[in-house]
Formats: C-alpha cells, sequence, structure tokens
C-alpha cells in the first residue's frame, strides 16, 4: 500500500456565522429587492419612512432634514420625532431575530418588514469588505455601530460604543458611505430630490429639507401641519386580519411576554382593538369563546402549536361584536394638497384633475387617489406612486390585477407617454398590503 493511500482525511465540523451572509451583497439584495447602486436611495427610503411614522406616533407633523457630503461620504437624516430608544438599537444589533413595531400588526404604516435597519448598517460593510460605520444620536446618548471582520472566524464583528450625545429629542442618524462607492453616492443627487419631493406630495404635514455639499437643494413647508392620517399609534381593527395574520400576532405577543416574564390575559391581548376599550364590548368576546380568565399563551397546545381552532373563534368574535372602519377613516391626501404640488410644479390650471375611490373587501378597507396636471415646464412625464403615504422607488404598480394592466402600460394607453410634460399620481391606502419582495417594490393588488 502506497504512502498516498494510507493517508486519509479526518473531516471536521466547522461552525460559520450566519450574520456574514446578511452582511454579503447577494443577501442585502435580496433583502433590500433593490440592487447596489440603489442603496442611498434605499437608506434615504427606509430612513424617511421611519422618521415620519416615528413624528405620527407622537401626535407630531414631521420635519426631516438630509444631508449628503460627498467629500466625506457622510448620509445625514435628522428628525424631530420621540428618538430611537436604546434597548431598541440593541435588539437591531442581534441579527438572529427580525426587530420591528410593524412586522406583526395589520395597519396602514409606512414600515412593515422588520428588516430595514439592519440592512442599512450593514450595507456600508458589504460594499467595503472591511469596514462600515453608522452612528444613531438619540434620546442624549450617541450610538457607534462599526461592522469589522474577523478574518480569524471569517465573520463581521460589531463593535457598539455608546457616549453622551446633545440630541434630546428626535434621531439622528449618520451613514458613512465607503470611498471604494462614492461613485454610487455621487449618481444618486438627482434622485435623492425626487424622492424626497414625492414625498412631499404624498404627505400634507411634513417639512423636509435636502442639503448637498452644502447646497440647499430642497426646502419645502407642510401645506397643512394639522393633516392626519391613520397613525401608528391608532389600534388595529380586527376586521384587518386574516386567521394567519391573526395567529401571527398572536404569537408576537406571547414571544415578548416570555421575553419580559409575564403573562398576560386575553382581556389585555383584545382590549387594544379597535372598539374594546370598554369592558362591555370585552366581556361579550371573552364569554362567547370561554376566555374570560384565560392566559393567551394557552391559545397554545402542550406541543407548542396554536389552536387554530380557539384563535378562528376569537377572531370571529371581535369581528363580530365590531364594525369595520370606513374607508375615509384611513386618511386622504386631498384635492387641494395635490392641486397646490401641481401648481407649484407648473400645472396648467385648467387640466387639473382629481379623483377618490374607497371600497371595502369584507371588512379590509382601501382608498385609491389619483391627479394629474399637464406642466409644460417640464421635459418628460413624472409619475409619483406611493402605498400607505410612503413612496416608492420604482413602479409599485406593475400589475393592478382586475384593474388592468400596469399603470405605465394604462398611462401610454392614454397618450401620457414618457415623453409628455405631465404629472400623475397615483397613491393606494390599504391596513393589509401584499408585496411580491421583501423590499417592498411591487404591490399585488387584486
Amino acid at each position: 500500500m502506497t504512502a498516498l493511500a494510507a493517508a486519509r482525511l479526518h473531516r471536521e465540523t466547522f461552525r460559520t456565522s450566519r450574520l456574514l451572509e446578511f452582511c454579503s451583497q447577494k443577501e442585502l439584495v435580496a433583502q433590500t429587492g433593490h440592487q447596489v447602486e440603489d442603496w442611498p436611495l434605499v437608506i434615504l427610503k427606509e430612513l424617511v419612512d421611519n422618521a415620519t411614522d416615528s413624528a405620527e406616533e407622537a401626535n407630531t407633523a414631521p420635519d426631516i432634514t438630509v444631508t449628503v457630503s460627498t467629500d466625506t461620504g457622510v448620509i445625514s437624516i435628522v428628525d424631530n420625532g420621540p428618538g430611537i430608544p436604546r434597548d431598541t438599537i440593541t435588539g437591531i444589533l442581534d441579527y438572529s431575530v427580525r426587530v420591528s413595531s410593524r412586522e406583526a400588526y395589520c395597519s396602514p404604516s409606512r414600515g412593515a418588514q422588520g428588516n430595514a435597519l439592519k440592512t442599512l448598517l450593514a450595507m456600508a460593510f458589504a460594499l467595503s469588505g472591511e469596514r462600515g460605520e453608522t452612528v444613531i444620536e438619540a434620546q442624549g446618548l450617541a450610538h457607534r455601530i462599526v461592522f469589522q471582520v474577523d478574518h480569524v472566524r471569517q465573520e463581521p464583528r460589531i463593535v457598539h460604543e455608546v457616549s453622551t450625545s446633545s440630541v434630546k429629542s428626535g434621531t439622528a442618524i449618520q451613514v458613512r458611505w465607503p470611498e471604494s462607492a462614492c461613485s454610487t453616492l455621487l449618481a444618486a443627487r438627482q434622485r435623492f430630490l425626487q424622492i424626497l419631493g414625492d414625498y412631499r406630495w404624498l404627505n400634507p404635514h411634513l417639512a423636509v429639507r435636502l442639503r448637498w455639499d452644502n447646497q440647499l437643494l430642497l426646502e419645502a413647508a407642510p401645506t397643512d401641519p394639522a393633516w392626519r392620517k391613520w397613525a401608528p399609534s391608532d389600534p388595529t381593527s380586527a376586521h384587518w386580519y386574516d386567521p394567519p395574520r391573526f395567529e401571527r400576532y398572536i404569537s408576537a405577543h406571547v414571544a415578548r411576554d416570555q421575553d419580559l416574564g409575564r403573562d398576560r390575559k386575553v382581556r389585555e391581548f383584545i382590549a387594544e382593538f379597535r372598539g374594546f376599550s370598554g369592558t362591555a364590548k370585552q366581556k361579550e368576546v371573552l364569554e362567547e369563546t370561554g376566555t374570560a380568565r384565560v392566559s393567551l399563551s394557552a391559545m397554545f397546545g402542550d406541543d407548542g402549536q396554536i389552536q387554530h381552532v380557539l384563535a378562528a373563534r376569537l377572531l370571529h368574535a371581535l369581528r363580530r361584536h365590531s364594525r369595520p372602519v370606513k374607508p375615509r377613516d384611513l386618511g386622504t391626501i386631498g384635492r387641494n394638497h395635490l392641486f397646490h404640488c401641481l401648481r407649484e410644479n407648473g400645472g396648467r390650471e385648467e387640466t387639473l384633475k382629481y379623483q377618490a375611490s374607497f371600497g371595502d373587501d369584507d371588512g379590509l378597507p382601501w382608498a385609491v387617489e389619483t391627479a394629474f396636471g399637464w406642466c409644460p415646464g417640464g421635459s418628460n412625464r413624472h409619475i409619483v406612486a406611493g402605498v400607505n403615504w410612503s413612496v416608492a422607488l420604482g413602479n409599485p404598480f406593475r400589475s393592478l390585477g382586475s384593474l388592468g394592466p400596469s399603470l405605465t402600460a394604462i398611462l401610454t394607453q392614454q397618450r401620457a407617454g414618457p415623453d409628455e410634460p405631465i404629472v400623475f399620481v397615483l397613491h393606494y391606502a390599504c391596513p393589509r398590503v401584499d408585496y411580491t419582495d421583501r423590499g417592498k417594490t411591487a404591490a399585488v393588488i387584486r
């Protein structure tokens, strides 16, 4: 027997961090739904979404300042919300779980995927392969978060340093873009301006400004600071949940209660739904479902599986003892604000058009608003498309289901092609919106 034949390899079992997968360009493209060249736009959209929702939760008209320096590679977004709590930032850095105050709820809020800040923190590292840095200042603390590579374990290593900050109210976030990807940031200037302008179209209460390399490119005041829509802090309706989402909502509450060492009653759980703040309504549901003294965790059997029949019975009772939300109660952008924006963009008065449509699908309300104007001073068509008051980075209406083909196809059929100097606005509001991907690039309209 030769020495080569006698030699044997004893394979070892090696462990590799899954964080490395999350910090790869391929994985982040899958998580965000956008290619690398669009990542600065993803940062802008996700942070503006979070900032606007946060201000609304505090019953404050959002005021957002975006500053970009292509010399230093810093993208900065400052808002006037209540500020991100320290515990939330700590939770974001745990890449083994998804941390979100939106994902389990059915509500017409802007962010609902639960991965936004996680992806943003990892982007610079994924681009450079060596280092990525983000600074989050809120509630008097500055969180310096650095992604570095551990060459021995071949995985990212996260350093989280906390110091004092002068930012007491609101949140200030700085993302340091790597020098190796500076061309991507340089190319994003016009799109930053367009996206922030579109947010202003969809949010009458928004004050927004953009400074790019010390030049003020945009400063827009709200047309109606008191404007209100369905806020993230408003109770959700049982009519907005289907059985799978209702079970997911129950599971999320039970899991969080376990983490906090508590065990809430079903009564406390149903009190959070719209129409059940009063004890009389609560009692009707509890008696009908036999859950008057039952803990929410009892919805799960000894095998850890949720009791589908009991959950379905509870959802049915909640829906039967409450009224569906009227579609108009979701909130509308309104003719006055959209016409104001059209006039600002040179829209001819006699061409301005506005239409609002409302509907209800088995208790699930929806509202669609459209606006149109011929703007002869413009060079080509401008489409403002949004879902739940959030701007889409592309066309989210690639298919309109029973309503017809895609939005762009319909406009072309109406002789409003890409070269026509028109502005068209399409906004869709609904508490439960399905998307084809986690990046929310294409809404599913039935």
